[in-house]
């Protein structure tokens, strides 16, 4: 969950209703974090971020716009790779991007400024602020200033995105091997044998069930963007229909880490050759 630009085309007394409306969430934020109380909210890092004063980096793209992220990933790859004429033929961009509609320049006169390998970093982090934060900064300042008026600044100091995200959400309680095994599935997209796959299936759950709560809770935010199961009195039936993580298995790479797509919450992750690989 994020905000969502607002369409300007609309009456501007309902902007400020919609202001209002994001001062309050962030008064209740305020209130459930003071109280102890935990709620099933599942907001973006980059807002847990923003909450906290922090600077945004563009990998927190990932558990916003997992599909754009990749696409600028591999853009940054590419730039690494490419001569920079390869690179500019490719990428016929300048240091502008649209953003919900509007086109907005990343740096004074960017769009008279091409995208080269020397600023692409430039380009992906400003293009990453622009999106989570720039265009929404009116909303997201509303939700911080009603968070504010509860939580005073200094007691959160120490804190980063994933405590703050265990506090609110709930994320500290215990996660059950048996409740993972029954949310987890795995797609053998390389068609490996099914010797191989029952192996490799062996491996992760022996990781897994020696995982201490904490592990458990960072697998469960790398898939989902979320370290706590939904909230559903225990449910079993209930819960798989809510949230069902997919492990899609790739082809053999030393130098392949797993990624996620917290969006369709899946991890792709390597056939490693070994145990201590995986």
């Amino acid at each position: 969950m994020a905000p969502l630009p607002w369409d300007h085309s609309l009456a501007q007394p309902l902007y400020k209703q919609r202001l209002d409306g994001y001062k309050a969430i962030g008064r209740f934020l305020g209130l459930a974090l003071w109280f102890k109380q935990t709620l099933p909210v599942k907001l973006c890092r980059h807002v847990w971020k923003f909450l906290l004063g922090r600077r945004l980096c563009w990998a927190d793209l990932a558990f916003y716009n997992s599909d754009l992220y990749e696409g600028l990933r591999a853009m940054l790859n590419d730039a690494k790779w490419m001569t920079e004429e390869e690179f500019v033929e490719v990428y016929p961009c300048t240091l502008e991007v649209e953003v919900n509609g509007r086109v907005r320049e990343l740096v004074p006169g960017g769009s008279d400024i091409p995208l080269t390998k020397l600023n692409v970093e430039q380009y992906i982090q400003g293009y990453s602020e622009q999106l989570m934060v720039e265009s929404v900064v009116v909303e997201l300042t509303a939700l911080k200033q009603g968070f504010s008026d509860i939580i005073p600044r200094h007691v959160l100091a120490g804190l980063s995105a994933e405590d703050l995200t265990l506090l609110l959400s709930g994320g500290c309680g215990d996660i059950p091997f048996d409740k993972l095994c029954s949310i987890i599935t795995f797609v053998n997209s390389i068609g490996c044998s099914q010797k191989r796959l029952e192996q490799f299936k062996r491996w992760f759950w022996r990781i897994v069930k020696d995982m201490t709560q904490k592990e458990r809770q960072q697998l469960l935010y790398f898939a989902t963007g979320s370290s706590s199961l939904p909230p559903l009195d225990h449910n079993t039936e209930r819960t798989r229909d809510r949230i069902s993580i997919t492990i899609d298995i790739q082809h053999d790479s030393r130098n392949a880490l797993p990624m996620s797509s917290t969006c369709g919450q899946r991890i792709s992750i390597p056939l490693y050759r070994s145990y201590s690989m995986l």
